[in-house]
This record gives C-alpha cells, structure tokens and sequence, in this order.
C-alpha cells in the first residue's frame, strides 16, 4: 500500500510538472509569436526624426508664374515616408515630387500675384518661404 501512494504521488508531481512545463512553452511560444508580429510592424513603419525640423534654405526660380515648377532647397525634409506635402498659403501644390531629403520639386498653383508663403510639412513640422508670384 505504501508503494502505492508513494507511486500515485510521483505521478501526481509528475503531472503537475508537464503541466507546468506545457504552461511555459504555450505562453512563450504566445510571446515570442506577438514579438515577431510587433518586429515585423515596426519594420514597416516609417522611422521619422521628430526632432530635426525642416528648413527651406532657396527656392528657384523666384520671381514665379503659376504653373511653372519650382525646386525647394534645404534641409531635414526627412525620408519619402515622412513627408507630407507642399503647399502655397493655405493652397497645396497641385503636384510635387519628394526628390531627397534636402531636394523638392512642386507646381505653382493658380494664385493671384504678389507675395506667398510657400510651406513644407513633414512628420517633425513645418518650413516656410516667402515666394513672388507674377502674373502668367
């Protein structure tokens, strides 16, 4: 009788253990899946620098005509994937193209002539010019 309890106690620790064990291995196994899952999300999200601000430096050709192109010069615009657009006063350009993080291109829009500020934005702010727009 002794061996017997002595035997249903090991077998009470020994299931009591794989189900530990069993326990672990699920919640890690769960863990490691949702840090995969977090990696791979964090891989696709653009890395943006909040803290360098863009700032135009030139804008050419100024004066300008609405729509003539113009190329925006200067620095921190950040990766293609953190910028957002170009506009001319509350007006965005009607095309631009992300050309490097210091190179913009944009097309004037049709605006009344006289002074406008032209705006970049990008995840860390915002940069401003004053521009010329002449009669077409």
């Amino acid at each position: 009788m002794r061996n017997d309890m002595k035997s249903h106690k090991n077998l009470m620790y020994l299931g009591s253990l794989v189900s530990l064990v069993a326990t672990l291995l699920l919640v890690s196994g769960v863990n490691a899946k949702s840090s995969m899952t977090s990696a791979s999300k964090d891989a696709k999200t653009p890395a943006c620098d909040y803290h360098s601000h863009p700032k135009i430096t030139t804008v050419t050709p100024d004066p300008v005509k609405p729509g003539q192109k113009i190329v925006i010069k200067g620095s921190n615009f950040g990766t293609k994937q953190c910028f957002h657009n170009v506009s001319f006063g509350s007006r965005s350009a009607p095309d631009f193209k992300y050309v490097s993080p210091t190179m913009l291109e944009a097309t004037v829009p049709n605006l009344k002539p006289g002074l406008v500020p032209v705006n970049i934005h990008t995840e860390a702010g915002t940069s401003q010019f004053i521009l010329l727009i002449q009669t077409k």
